[in-house]
């Protein structure tokens, strides 16, 4: 196990600064962008970033822009998209990463992380792996989930209209959240694409790993099959928790995050070999 130091840099997103760790080691050969789940603070994540380091991955994490330990919080004056973030932050902790001659970072998404890691490598070579995560468009959901999934757009909205953000802590999904991110995140609901947030769509050759989780009922595996078609050669496996750990799966892997991450070694070893 590798002592890894922890560096701290400032990045800005609308002119507002994003605090930035770095966990690095310079025998470490891999680097890690950690992309969280909508409304989850990387604090959230401290024993899976931990897991990560001592097991010899730089890690650079992040909270969204004004959400967790950025101020100020998202509110109806202040807005952003999925593109905004793809290109004004995620870009920005690649930098950071190459800055630091941390080459090609790995990007891992659980949930909204996940769409946000797929998106990026359409225009960009990195290794993409996500958890949890998937295409959330109507056509992927079987008839529960797309009474679920209509019933929380139509709140989602209407909490938008009324708040000029979506104020997600009150309904237990998400926290203070923008609005435009909540609307691009509906629209791929009717549309099943993200073509609102990227013109041209295409399937990339990038290395890709996605990780369903058994009976998370928030991205089941066709959700997450649609996710990965927009990889030539993703590896989909399925991991099942339920026998260790109790609660919604979608989240509560991150309390115990150790199976995950021996996933994550057994690919990066056997993408290695």
């Amino acid at each position: 196990m590798l002592n890894n130091n922890l560096i701290q840099k400032t990045i800005y997103f609308q002119q507002h600064p994003i605090l930035v760790d770095l966990y690095v080691h310079p025998q470490n050969k891999h680097t890690i962008i950690l992309l969280t789940a909508l409304g989850v603070t990387i604090h959230k994540y401290e024993k899976l970033i931990s897991l990560l380091a001592n097991h010899g991955f730089n890690l650079i994490v992040a909270d969204y822009p004004y959400c967790g330990r950025n101020t100020p919080h998202v509110s109806a004056q202040i807005d952003y998209g999925y593109a905004d973030l793809i290109h004004g932050f995620i870009a920005q902790l690649e930098k950071i990463a190459l800055d630091a001659n941390l080459h090609s970072p790995i990007l891992l998404g659980h949930s909204l992380g996940g769409h946000l890691a797929t998106l990026y490598a359409q225009s960009h070579d990195n290794t993409v792996i996500g958890i949890a995560t998937g295409n959330i468009g109507l056509k992927n959901w079987d008839l529960k989930g797309k009474i679920n999934i209509l019933k929380a757009v139509t709140v989602i909205n209407a909490m938008i209209l009324k708040d000029g953000y979506f104020a997600g802590y009150k309904i237990a999904f998400g926290n203070r959240e923008a609005k435009s991110l909540m609307r691009d995140w509906s629209k791929v609901v009717f549309t099943g694409n993200y073509k609102h947030i990227i013109s041209n769509e295409k399937i990339v050759k990038n290395s890709a790993l996605f990780m369903t989780l058994k009976d998370d009922d928030f991205a089941p595996m066709s959700s997450m099959l649609a996710l990965s078609r927009y990889f030539k050669q993703p590896v989909v496996q399925t991991l099942d928790l339920t026998k260790t750990i109790q609660g919604n799966q979608h989240s509560v892997w991150i309390k115990q995050p150790e199976k995950v991450v021996q996933r994550i070694m057994d690919w990066i070893n056997h993408l290695e070999s």
